[in-house]
């Protein structure tokens, strides 16, 4: 008997909309080795719609270097909603084509989606064509999210906090079609090879001394900002190693061996391009200083380390950010070198960092990862069936409820 198949159809524009799908990816194959023949895919950009793809890419890259811009175009969302939903159906037409090509092609069994151009589109395309594969969407944000995330034309949805699922049956979303499950994050990360001792020592960094991580997305908040607040800490000569992931911001990371490599003092700075261990950084940092995008707060999170939050780059990571802080294990220092400084100085005492291990001991931290597989392998198995949906040309049938909303306890439990 042939493989089922699945595809995951992310778009590769944040860590937001990788790393769950990587996380189920990973967590299928490690419950059901062989079962299933699965894809990762970069969605528009592997599908051949090229020019497509980089247009949105380019604009999203822009968009996450002008906040205040990405901000008021998000709250016109909210108040424009079922207008705003039809301009995004209409720029995702483009790509149909390739949609439907690939539909036909590969027949894959189930589509899961992490990104709404995606689910818009592969919804589209087999709801005019009659085609048949299951499609979850995976909702990347955790607490809020933007009007294009209202898509009711699929067979169930994901959500990963009780918050973003109030908000969706508040707008009268099929109660049967929501799912919540805690926050995935892959097994890999919770893999650390090299301990800290190790890994600050490749670096050239003294490991008796405390360690700040810094990283703030591929684009991140851009070299001034980010020139300014670390040299706010050299300046203070604080006795700190510090260790700047730039990710593909090459500007970045040499602006920042200009300005820091060749410093001599109490503070190391060490900028890094594109990291493959994030997970070993994370671990060897007493303290991170990130960009509050769902997927980089929660591996932080899950490493159990205190955050210190960069500004946000759109309304949908405040949540993040606020979660955080109200647990006590996070605080919001946004672009200010003075609170930057400050809230470091408090951290580099042995007595605040136990501090916030203690209120991490009080979390019921989940990690939803090997949940969403099961549920995945559930619907493949026909134990959870899909919602009834017309095929073109037929009547719309008459929704009809599949399950109960699964309530959460709890964020994200690590489960190593």
């Amino acid at each position: 008997m042939a493989k089922k198949r699945i595809t995951f159809a992310m778009i590769e524009a944040g860590g937001g909309h990788k790393m769950p799908a990587l996380a189920v990816y990973e967590s299928l194959n490690r419950l059901y080795p062989g079962k299933y023949e699965m894809k990762v895919l970069d969605f528009m950009k592997d599908l051949g719609c090229v020019d497509l793809d980089q247009v949105h890419k380019t604009t999203w890259k822009y968009l996450l270097t002008h906040p205040s811009l990405t901000k008021s175009i998000q709250t016109f969302d909210f108040i424009t909603g079922p207008v705003n939903m039809q301009i995004y159906k209409l720029a995702a037409t483009a790509f149909h084509p390739y949609v439907l090509r690939y539909l036909r092609k590969e027949k894959p069994d189930l589509i899961f989606s992490t990104h709404y151009f995606n689910t818009m589109s592969v919804a589209h395309v087999r709801k005019t064509y009659g085609l048949n594969p299951v499609l979850i969407n995976f909702l990347s944000e955790i607490f809020d999210f933007d009007s294009y995330w209202y898509l009711k034309n699929v067979d169930h949805y994901i959500v990963t906090s009780e918050e973003a699922a109030h908000k969706l049956l508040r707008r009268r979303f099929a109660k049967g079609k929501l799912h919540a499950f805690p926050y995935p994050v892959r097994h890999s990360f919770f893999r650390i090879r090299d301990g800290r001792q190790k890994t600050l020592g490749e670096l050239g960094l003294a490991p008796a001394r405390k360690t700040l991580l810094v990283t703030l997305g591929s684009e991140g908040i851009g070299a001034i900002s980010t020139v300014r607040l670390l040299s706010s800490l050299v300046r203070r000569s604080l006795p700190l190693n510090v260790i700047v992931v730039t990710g593909k911001n090459a500007r970045l990371k040499r602006q920042l061996e200009v300005e820091f490599g060749e410093a001599e003092g109490a503070t190391r700075v060490v900028p890094l391009g594109f990291a493959s261990n994030m997970n070993e950084l994370i671990n060897a940092a007493d303290f991170c200083f990130i960009k509050p995008g769902p997927a980089t707060t929660w591996e932080v999170l899950s490493l159990r380390k205190p955050i210190l939050f960069a500004a946000s780059a759109q309304l949908s990571e405040n949540p993040n950010i606020r979660y955080a802080v109200r647990k006590k294990v996070g605080y919001y220092v946004g672009l200010s070198p003075l609170r930057f400084v400050r809230r470091i100085r408090e951290l580099m005492n042995d007595d605040a960092l136990a501090q916030v291990q203690r209120h991490y001991d009080r979390l019921d931290l989940k990690n939803g990862a090997d949940d969403i597989a099961r549920f995945v392998n559930g619907v493949l198995s026909g134990r959870i069936p899909p919602s009834p949906r017309p095929s073109a040309p037929a009547r719309p049938a008459r929704r009809r409820r599949v399950r109960a909303l699964r309530p959460i306890r709890g964020a994200v439990r690590s489960r190593r």
